[in-house]
């Protein structure tokens, strides 16, 4: 294949994801909105599940959002494991307990890992609807009957939460992350509402039937992806609610996101070494969204070392157009690598290029860690409260 042809369908590939294939999901959905379904007479029995590792930071405000929501109280339940936490997390969550019946928690010896105490939580709920959270996600008093309510539905399996930053705390990165949360959540909603395969809901906060959840396999960093797609894979229907909002102290040191990013490009290799017979067994709608939005974006990295290296070949064959591309890339990558703090608090263009390479530079790095093998899935949480 020539260098010519290799660049622009490179190019042609990331500009798809990026841009055509949200763009024609906009047309294809038109007006067209998820219409809620009227409330259950009965609402069901939930369980809001989550790990707390040194969370002494958000965990106060976690419970009180989780226990201040306007959900049948004799129906909704928290169940909280402390992974071996060494502040005060396990005296907040005693605290708490002795308040508030609905509260449970146990503390795993050892650091176990988010997913091994997700999986122990759920096994050991009785309760018809689990809501698998994160310690720093803040509940809206609405969120848990905007997630539940979709279960009148028998088709619905699983319903993503609409996570959303801080506008307070839009500092650094945030607004470049910000910008892309939003943007993700409008095209998951659409992916939900036109073939109920909304691609990858956020981890963060999101609603699964008890029987519809499947033990996280073992080292796995995604589970969210890993719970949706399995549930897809048997034709039943992921959506997302982007009523159903939840808040995040969001990330603003580009490091602290870069590092987040890496864990998460490990777990997206892990999915796409395990979900790959997706694309040509269960090629429509599954395999095609799966492609369009996902694939795609995970192996931009090659894409676009594909379109540097095949610009230089076509540069120094005299075509000055590829030439200049040569010159542009290696001081966008030389700027974003030595500069990166300063640019992203630019504004406009800058900040957002170098937010998109920055992040593909994370993909990468979790590419390599996980082609050299994951022994573990316990990580060093987020820095919570970020100035």
């Amino acid at each position: 294949m020539s260098a010519f042809i290799i660049f622009w369908i490179s190019l042609l590939a990331i500009a798809y994801s990026y841009l055509i294939y949200p763009v024609w999901l906009r047309m294809r959905a038109g007006k067209k909105s998820l219409a809620p379904p009227a409330e259950p007479d009965e609402w069901p029995s939930v369980e809001v599940i989550f790990a707390a590792y040194n969370e002494e930071k958000v965990l106060e405000d976690k419970l009180r959002s989780v226990l201040a929501s306007d959900y049948p109280k004799d129906k909704l339940r928290i169940h909280v494991g402390s992974d071996a936490s060494t502040d005060k997390t396990d005296d907040i969550l005693k605290s708490f307990a002795e308040k508030d019946d609905r509260l449970r928690w146990q503390r795993f010896g050892g650091r176990s890992g988010k997913a091994n105490i997700i999986n122990a939580l759920a096994k050991d709920s009785k309760a018809d609807i689990l809501i698998p959270t994160d310690a720093n996600i803040i509940f809206a008093p609405s969120s848990v009957k905007h997630l539940v309510r979709w279960f009148v539905r028998d088709r619905t399996s699983i319903v993503g939460a609409s996570i959303v930053y801080d506008s307070e705390n839009l500092k650094g990165i945030a607004p470049q992350e910000d910008f892309y949360l939003r943007r993700e959540n409008n095209i998951k909603e659409r992916e939900g509402l036109l073939y109920g395969t909304a691609m990858g809901i956020e981890g963060g906060c999101y609603a699964i039937r008890r029987e519809a959840f499947r033990p996280i396999p073992k080292n796995y960093f995604m589970e969210d992806f890993f719970q949706s797609m399995q549930v897809m894979q048997r034709g039943e229907d992921v959506l997302v609610d982007t009523k159903a909002i939840v808040y995040e102290d969001v990330s603003t040191e580009i490091r602290e996101e870069y590092k987040r990013k890496v864990r998460i490009s490990v777990g997206n290799f892990q999915n796409l070494k395990h979900f790959f017979p997706v694309l040509y067994k269960q090629t429509f709608p599954l395999g095609f969204v799966f492609f369009s939005h996902k694939v795609l974006r995970w192996i931009t990295p090659f894409l676009l070392l594909a379109m540097l290296f095949a610009a230089l070949q076509l540069g120094f064959s005299g075509r000055i157009l590829y030439q200049w591309l040569v010159v542009v890339a290696i001081l966008w990558i030389g700027l974003t690598v030595a500069q990166v703090k300063r640019i992203v608090n630019f504004g406009g263009i800058p900040s957002f290029a170098a937010h998109f390479l920055y992040m593909n530079l994370a993909l990468l790095d979790g590419f390599i860690k996980f082609s050299k093998g994951v022994k573990s899935n316990v990580w060093q949480p987020t820095k919570r409260k970020q100035a």
